[in-house]
């Protein structure tokens, strides 16, 4: 089952902050959104004109799906009035959630987004109950009483003293000591063209005053324009990264990279405003389209479903010059048989492929023009045929030459699949194939360039094969 993350925020018209970017980041992340809106706000990226609070809708709107559905993970971002803040801690103390807060009071356009000195509540009654926290410069002074502003990293050692400060407010009892829980001071400060966060996670191994500190440092860029919900895209990347099954450390570090790769792409809007532009650039577009054309070309034929294997098939394509699995998409759930017909089970994304991801990955190093790996299912027959009726170079790897150490890890096995085959051909074939071993599939695998590379070499085999 895909993970589920809630959204509890307000709505932007823009969809450039609130629950719109909270849902757009979920999506993009990999896992489902299920949303709860506090607020309705009429706003533009560079205006804010005012809201009406649905604090009497928001329980209804928690209750139908907390009590419906197993949601673990929830970002918290505009929480406009009392009754609001009442709701959400009774759905987080109900139902057990691990919560994100981003602890916004101010909008981008410097209008506030509750009450006067609503702050002082959110921090009694919220901060105890949230495992991570993600102020701003400006909320972070306020929160731990300090001035932060212009600070560098010769200031270190207050801006650390800050985040404990801060840390300290979500440690009210002896059950929350036994909780890992972070603080990420966003933008906080300055290094000479840099700007960095900091993030405090407490350990949970020792007494909770031991803490880990680590900085996060990004370009420093001049601009004018107002950047709109870049601390709701940020706050959501951390909750989705953790629904995933993320450690805490780990999911913060995946957000800075996930927002990293997405500070510099602006959506610019007219009246100087700007919000993150959250869709796929387009040569990620062209990974996926390349992928949906060899799965139309799959699934419209029953012949194709003898081709899937047990654990089911994968098609991967990868950026040019991919570096990591992130760089990879794949179909989410992996091909099945639906009515005899091979039929996804999931949507085209990236980061969501992993055996046939490192094989790419693998192929790479050595021959760059490997986009596209899909599994197949084995018969010794099927090899034959190919062997003695196509030109397709075919590689057997016995996998009971592997040693212990690469057995039992299977990222070590993709690694030394595609090391095999290049110590004997010299390349990489177009099949590299093995008969399995104990615990593991026999398994073919089809390696290719682009689209049109994969879709001719699956009509040698079928030709081969059911001819």
């Amino acid at each position: 089952m895909k993970p589920f993350c809630l959204t509890i925020a307000g709505s932007d018209p823009t969809s450039g902050a609130g629950i719109q970017a909270d849902i757009r980041t979920f999506d993009r992340i990999g896992v489902h959104p299920f949303s709860a809106i506090t607020a309705i706000t009429y706003q533009t990226a560079t205006e804010f004109y005012g809201y009406k609070s649905l604090s009497e809708e928001l329980s209804k709107q928690l209750d139908s799906i907390l009590n419906a559905y197993p949601i673990k993970y929830v970002k918290i971002g505009m929480i406009p009035d009392i009754k609001s803040l009442d709701v959400i801690k009774h759905s987080i103390l109900t139902h057990n959630l691990i919560a994100v807060l981003d602890p916004v009071n101010i909008s981008s356009a410097g209008e506030r987004l509750s009450s006067e000195g609503f702050e002082l509540e959110i921090e009694k009654d919220l901060f105890p109950l949230v495992t991570v926290l993600t102020p701003n410069q400006e909320e972070a002074s306020y929160y731990a009483n300090k001035e932060l502003k212009n600070k560098t990293l010769d200031d270190l050692e207050l801006l650390e003293d800050a985040a404990k400060t801060i840390l300290n407010k979500m440690y009210v009892d002896q059950k929350t000591f036994e909780i890992r829980k972070a603080v990420v001071l966003k933008s906080i400060g300055t290094d000479r063209d840099t700007i960095f966060d900091l993030a405090c996670v407490s350990n949970l191994t020792d007494d909770r005053k031991k803490l880990i500190f680590k900085i996060f440092k990004k370009p420093k860029i001049s601009l004018r324009e107002n950047v709109h919900g870049t601390g709701c895209v940020f706050s959501s990347a951390i909750a989705a990264y953790l629904s995933l099954g993320n450690s805490l450390l780990e999911s913060i570090e995946k957000a800075e990279l996930f927002f990293d790769d997405r500070f510099l792409n602006f959506i610019k809007l007219p009246q100087e405003g700007r919000i993150l532009d959250l869709a796929l650039d387009q040569e990620h577009i062209e990974v996926v389209n390349q992928i949906k054309e060899i799965y139309n070309f799959i699934s419209s034929d029953k012949k194709f479903s003898m081709l899937i294997p047990e654990v089911r098939m994968n098609i991967s394509g990868s950026l040019p010059n991919a570096v990591s699995k992130e760089d990879i998409a794949g179909i989410e759930g992996r091909i099945t048989i639906i009515a005899d017909y091979p039929k996804a089970s999931g949507e085209i994304k990236f980061d969501v492929s992993d055996h046939t991801a490192r094989l790419i990955l693998g192929a790479k190093k050595f021959d760059n023009s490997i986009n596209f790996v899909l599994n197949i299912k084995y018969k010794s027959d099927w090899i034959k045929s190919l062997q003695e009726k196509t030109d397709l170079q075919l590689q057997e790897i016995i996998r009971e030459h592997q040693t212990k150490e690469i057995m039992v890890k299977e990222e070590s096995t993709m690694k030394w699949l595609i090391k095999k085959s290049i110590k004997e051909t010299g390349r990489i074939p177009d099949i590299i194939w093995d008969k399995g071993a104990i615990g593991k599939e026999p398994m073919i695998r089809l390696f290719g360039k682009n689209a049109e590379d994969i879709v001719n070499k699956l009509k040698k085999i079928t030709d081969s094969i059911f001819n």
